[in-house]
């Protein structure tokens, strides 16, 4: 009952989760596989040689910390076996797990003897985040939380913060089905992010700024979508769309429940793990006040004013 009561808003989806991964066997497919993956991750990390009491790097410090919250990693490093699913993953999700193949557990004892950085380029990490963002299953994922608990199709002046190159995309695709007609805003300030963004928004009709000082206030709603792990400032991200916006909307992936993907984020180069608490704690001292709490766990979505 507690878990239904923190995590409401995400049960909101199940159908519509259930439906993309085929149905209510494949969601728990798709769980099975992210335990298995996660439990291969860990074991493969102790045999190169890791102590999971004195891990090397925090790398791999939150692959164990996320290990022993999904209960798969005990006492001793003696690891749960997680026997493989007999079946392949659902359709949509197995580009999702062969980058968790190809990043985490292709490369796991290289991160156990060397910094992430020393083994992915930040190009390559760029080209693989491109990649995890534009992931069919994260896609629709997004698309639902955006169509039914944000409600974005509602608001006429959408300021996406930290956009990439997916989530304009996305906000578009929910307003479009739903013959709202929006005014979407990215803002990035990877500058490597930015030609991609004016390119793509030049073929599907929304504004880029890039940088904080060039943007206007006056928006209706910012969109925070998995931004503050990845800022060196968090804060700062907030009070700023705080400066801009009337509302926001917030969805961050946070520790509690989190699972292989988390650790990926952070090979990629997310700055940070945050608990759902850290987050509110952040946007309370933004100036934010909490509207609605959609989920805590695993990805914390609410909406502020």
């Amino acid at each position: 009952m507690k878990a239904f009561i923190d995590n409401w808003g995400l049960f909101l989806l199940t159908r519509e989760l259930a439906e993309m991964l085929g149905g209510v066997r494949g969601l728990k497919l798709f769980m099975q596989y992210e335990q298995y993956k996660l439990a291969a991750a860990v074991q493969a990390a102790i045999e190169c040689g890791a102590d999971c009491r004195r891990p090397p790097n925090d790398v791999v410090a939150l692959l164990f910390d996320v290990a022993r919250r999904r209960e798969v990693l005990r006492e001793g490093c003696r690891v749960v076996p997680v026997q493989e699913p007999k079946k392949p993953p659902p359709q949509i999700t197995v580009e999702y797990f062969q980058m968790i193949d190809d990043i985490v557990l292709d490369k796991i004892c290289e991160y156990v003897a060397k910094s992430p950085s020393d083994v992915i380029s930040e190009e390559e990490a760029l080209a693989y985040y491109q990649m995890l963002v534009s992931a069919p299953f994260y896609v629709m994922f997004r698309r639902a939380i955006y169509d039914r608990l944000a409600k974005l199709y509602k608001y006429s002046a959408i300021l996406d913060v930290g956009a990439g190159t997916q989530d304009p995309l996305d906000i578009l695709a929910v307003c479009e089905v739903r013959g709202a007609r929006c005014e979407v805003t990215a803002l990035e300030v990877d500058q490597r992010l930015c030609a991609d963004l004016e390119w793509l928004a030049s073929k599907h009709g929304f504004n880029v700024v890039c940088g904080w000082e060039q943007l206007q206030s006056g928006y209706d709603i910012a969109v925070v979508q998995n931004v503050l792990h990845w800022a060196t400032d968090p804060l700062q991200v907030l009070t700023a769309a705080r400066g801009h916006a009337q509302r926001m909307f917030l969805s961050q992936g946070v520790v509690e429940g989190a699972g292989i993907a988390f650790v990926m984020t952070k090979i990629l180069g997310a700055v940070r793990a945050m608990s759902w608490r850290e987050a509110e704690a952040f946007t309370r001292q933004a100036g934010w006040r909490l509207v609605r709490r959609y989920a805590k766990y695993p990805d914390y979505l609410a909406l502020y004013r």
